[in-house]
């Protein structure tokens, strides 16, 4: 890299860092550090939601999938519109009138402890994995760029990153995620047009190459449940894995409830998933638009993963190269922080508080957070183990996700369901997923649904045959709409 370049990310740094330290000061009681203090603006709300599902895993996975594939991954997006529906009306509403501190919390007022627990537990173990996926990615860039080991460059990104979570809080993680994802966006639109601008015929010839090739294939109507990505995965598949990633994920919902009000809460997820199915698409164009370019050079056959890399490697003039690592360090900054201070308020929340009996302090949640951050950090360290980064963090997260929409909306819908039921539902809605992966060969885009329903359904079923029915106060944590508009016992503030 050249100097200027070096320079740019640098700088990219030290300026995360001091919108950290400057946030450290105002760090005096654990609302502020778990939520900031409940008063973020929804706008900023909806970008830092934004810039978390947005990963340097898109950056890099969804290039290479839409270089090398089509646009049958994105019919999920689909399902886009139920799950809308389905958080707005039912999820949203229960999280927010509760306000709590870790949305896991619920599962106890509903169903019981220990149900609490095993969410809990699972959302920390699968996050682990998600961002180990998430720390690897950008080290691949700067491992190609700099000729440094990838090993070194997991360490300092995980440490740095670690460093200015638990410098800041949620106030630092959201306001240091809303110039991320400009910078991200930056990213995306210089490589568009830098490379349309080195193909002869421009937009033209990119869009009669991706046609020629396939690239903008969408739909698959294939009803073949081992085919990857189907219109049928996508619409089922999908409703599970939207709801699994905004609805019943502490890492986005933390940032929805960190607002005043619930109209505001409802704006700025409503806003971060569609900008997110947008920006999507237009990672997914970049790819097209990547395939384009090598087709004319005659040189189609770069590795998935590679092919971002080599672009900036090879094509970008100096400086754009320093703008295009500090996008990707943003984004990768950007969704680990959010992950770790995520996972720092359910430990505070679900297991501190509920075994000790009392609130942790602000320093024991910043030692949690260094704690996580070196965990996620050292399982980085075996990224090379996996294949396209985009399809490997969806498997991740399809595979742990539909156990816990579906034992959420169990509890939010059914009048039936007891404590017993949703246990024996949600052990086997995780093996029904466990089983579907290890004996056979149904897509990784079911796993959720399959989580989910299974959880559902045998919940449902237990729940009846048991007998035993919810008590007074778990059956007004059970939907309907007079109790969703009206102001009832869900407020509790805190």
């Amino acid at each position: 890299m050249h100097v200027v370049d070096v320079i740019l990310v640098i700088a990219y740094f030290v300026a995360v860092v001091w919108v950290a330290s400057f946030f450290s000061k105002s760090q005096k009681s654990l609302k502020d550090f778990l939520m900031g203090g409940g008063e973020i603006p929804w706008w900023a709300a909806a970008m830092a939601g934004i810039a978390t599902v947005t990963s340097a895993i898109s950056y890099i996975g969804a290039v290479g999938l839409g270089f090398s594939t089509d646009f049958s991954f994105l019919q999920y997006r689909l399902a886009v519109p139920i799950a809308v529906a389905i958080i707005c009306i039912v999820v949203l509403p229960f999280f927010f009138r509760l306000r709590l501190y870790s949305i896991y919390e619920y599962l106890e007022k509903r169903f019981s402890p220990v149900l609490r627990l095993l969410a809990s537990g699972l959302f920390i173990g699968f996050k682990c994995a998600f961002l180990a996926v998430g720390i690897y990615a950008p080290a691949l860039v700067l491992s190609v760029l700099t000729g440094v080991d990838p090993l070194w460059i997991v360490l300092v990104t995980g440490v740095v990153t670690t460093c200015y979570t638990l410098m800041g809080g949620l106030k630092a993680v959201i306001w240091t995620d809303v110039p991320q994802l400009l910078i991200m966006m930056g990213g995306i639109f210089v490589v568009i047009f830098i490379a349309v601008s080195k193909i002869e015929g421009g937009f033209e010839q990119v869009f009669d190459v991706a046609r020629q090739h396939g690239k903008f294939n969408y739909f698959n109507f294939s009803t073949d449940v081992t085919d990857t990505y189907t219109i049928w995965s996508g619409i089922i598949g999908g409703t599970f894995l939207i709801i699994s990633q905004f609805g019943t994920d502490q890492s986005e919902m933390q940032r929805f409830l960190s607002v005043s009000s619930l109209r505001k809460a409802n704006y700025a997820f409503v806003t971060s998933l569609l900008v997110a199915s947008v920006i999507g698409f237009l990672i997914f164009f970049e790819g097209a638009v990547l395939f384009a370019f090598y087709a004319q050079e005659n040189n189609v056959n770069i590795p998935t993963n590679e092919v971002f890399i080599h672009f900036v490697i090879h094509e970008l003039p100096v400086g754009l190269k320093g703008l295009i690592v500090s996008a990707l360090f943003a984004a990768s900054m950007s969704t680990i922080s959010s992950v770790l201070n995520s996972m720092t308020t359910v430990f505070m929340a679900d297991f501190y508080r509920r075994f000790k009996k009392r609130d942790g302090s602000v320093r024991l949640a910043r030692r949690m957070t260094l704690v996580f951050g070196l965990v996620a950090t050292l399982l980085a360290c075996m990224g090379g183990l996996l294949g396209n980064l985009l399809e490997a963090s969806t498997s991740i997260i399809n595979f742990f996700g539909g156990a816990l929409v579906g034992v959420f909306l169990l509890g939010m819908l059914s009048k039936r369901a007891e404590s017993r039921g949703a246990i024996f539902g949600f052990l086997g809605g995780f093996s029904a997923v466990l089983v579907t992966a290890l004996v056979t060969e149904v897509s990784f885009m079911w796993y959720s649904a399959i989580g989910g329903l299974t959880t559902l359904i045998v919940g449902e079923l237990v729940s009846r045959l048991s007998g035993r029915r919810p008590n007074e106060d778990q059956l007004r944590l059970v939907f309907s709409r007079k109790k969703i508009t009206g102001d009832n016992a869900y407020s509790n503030r805190r």
